[in-house]
């Protein structure tokens, strides 16, 4: 009766390292991550924490374009993105 679990192992990919596309700019792990503090099947897991965010830029180009089938992605750090969006309009909301 309730509910029953069971535990499986499961390879887990997680984020390592952070590196800007643009400058070469390493952005350091602050914190590890993991299970919260019971450790239980269904408990919510924190990835690892970094000390500053980036901007993540995927694009899978489709038909009728140039780059069509393409998938490109690039990592920019807060700087360089401030740099490359200085004259672009983005959309900001809360």
């Amino acid at each position: 009766m309730g509910l029953t679990y069971r535990i499986e192992n499961v390879e887990r990919k997680l984020l390592d390292k952070i590196t800007c596309d643009r400058c070469g700019l390493e952005i350091k792990k602050t914190y590890e991550g993991g299970w919260n503090q019971c450790g239980e099947p269904h408990s919510y897991f924190h990835e690892p924490g970094f000390e500053k965010d980036y901007f993540l830029l995927q694009q899978t180009w489709g038909y009728g374009s140039r780059k069509d089938g393409e998938k490109h992605e690039a990592v920019i750090c807060e700087s360089c993105y401030d740099e490359i969006f200085k004259h672009v309009k983005i959309k900001i909301t809360e």
